[in-house]
């Protein structure tokens, strides 16, 4: 009877446990406010895993451009998302990187499904230097 109980009890783990670890449920949604950026300026956004066991994901939008989405995000992880603006490609490459941080902090994704929605600049503060 032991032995069934533990039986049952690690299969129930293992399941959970792998369930966890591989749901891709989540999302991050990105916006620009335009004004104040403009439509010749682009901002990149990082999704960056806290612990790094997680993804480390990008995207860039453009002034006036509608919001993008990154999906297939771990669930049950938490992340890091940064933002840096700038107006041509070649101009990244000069600025730091995630030179603007979300103002909330870390982003933690509690359920599958979750998603969280930001806009820059007006959710970020930005260190620019």
């Amino acid at each position: 009877m032991l032995n069934k109980l533990f039986a049952v009890s690690f299969s129930t783990l293992v399941c959970f446990a792998a369930y966890a670890e591989n749901d891709l449920s989540c999302k991050v949604e990105f916006a620009v406010s335009t004004p104040p950026v403009q439509l010749i300026h682009s901002v990149a956004f990082n999704v960056n895993s806290v612990d790094s066991t997680g993804p480390n994901k990008s995207l860039t939008v453009r002034g006036g451009s509608a919001p993008q989405t990154i999906d297939s995000i771990a669930c049950f992880n938490a992340y890091t998302i940064s933002a840096t603006l700038y107006s041509t490609p070649s101009n990244l490459a000069t600025s730091p990187i995630g030179q603007c941080t979300l103002k909330a902090g870390d982003v933690s994704f509690n359920n599958s499904g979750d998603s969280v929605s930001v806009v820059f600049p007006n959710d970020f503060i930005c260190n620019q230097g």
